[in-house]
C-alpha cells in the first residue's frame, strides 16, 4: 500500500513525471497500482457521501440521474466506485482510438489506461477537498441553507471553494496533456487534442453522478 500511495502523492503534485514513470515502471505493477488508486479515490468520495447523507441534507444542484432526491447521496456512496472505474476504461478506449486515427501504431491500452489514471489523480484529490469540507460542515449540523449561503456570498469559504474546484480542473488537465505528450505516441498536437477530449469526456462522465 506504501507503493500505491507515493505513486498517489507523485501524480498528485509531480504531474511532469508521469511519462518518465510509465516508462520505467510499467512491467513493475504500476497499471495495478493505478488501478487500485482509483479504488480509494472512490472510497474516499463514497466515505464523504455517506456522511452527507446521514446529515439529511440532499443535494442543492439539480439532479441528472433518476435517483430520489431524498436518498441521492447514500446512492451516490455506493455507485461511485463502479462508475469512477467504468468510466476510466471507457475514456481510456476512447482515447486509443483516437490516437489510433491520428496515427500511433504501438500503442499499449493498458499503458494508456495507466496513464490516464496518474493524469486523473490530481483532479480527484483537489476536487474531494471541497466534498470534504462540504460533508464535515453537514456533520456539524450546519444546514443546507446555511451552506448555500456560504457559498452564494462573497467570502473567504466561496474563495477557497470556488479556488479548489478550479485547481481541480487545471490540474487534471494538464497532468493529462504532460502524460500523453510524454510518451511520443503520435505528434504533439495530436498528443494535446487527443489528451483534452479524453479529459473533458471523463470529466463530463464524473460529472453527472457526482453532487
Amino acid at each position: 500500500m506504501g507503493r500505491v500511495i507515493k505513486t498517489i502523492l507523485r501524480a498528485i503534485f509531480r504531474p511532469d513525471k508521469n511519462g518518465q514513470l510509465l516508462e520505467s515502471q510499467l512491467s513493475s505493477g504500476l497499471w495495478t497500482r493505478t488501478f487500485i488508486g482509483l479504488i480509494l479515490f472512490g472510497l474516499l468520495f463514497s466515505l464523504t457521501s455517506i456522511f452527507q447523507a446521514f446529515s439529511g441534507n440532499v443535494p442543492a444542484i439539480p439532479l441528472i440521474l433518476p435517483f430520489s432526491l431524498e436518498n441521492y447521496f447514500v446512492w451516490q456512496a455506493v455507485v461511485f466506485i463502479p462508475w469512477l472505474v467504468l468510466s476510466w476504461l471507457l475514456v481510456s478506449w476512447l482515447t486509443r482510438v483516437i490516437f489510433r486515427l491520428s496515427g500511433a501504431k504501438r500503442l499499449s491500452l493498458r499503458q494508456l489506461s495507466a496513464g490516464l489514471a496518474l493524469s486523473f489523480y490530481p483532479f480527484l484529490f483537489w476536487l474531494w477537498l471541497p466534498h470534504f469540507f462540504t460533508a464535515v460542515l453537514y456533520s456539524l449540523g450546519m444546514s443546507q441553507k446555511e451552506w448555500v449561503d456560504l457559498i452564494s456570498n462573497p467570502g473567504w469559504f466561496q474563495t477557497v471553494y470556488l479556488c479548489l474546484i478550479i485547481i481541480a480542473l487545471l490540474s487534471g488537465w494538464l497532468a493529462t496533456c504532460l502524460t500523453l505528450t510524454a510518451r511520443r505516441w503520435t505528434k504533439r498536437g495530436n498528443s494535446l487534442l487527443a489528451g483534452s477530449l479524453s479529459y473533458l469526456a471523463w470529466i463530463l462522465i464524473i460529472f453527472i453522478l457526482l453532487r
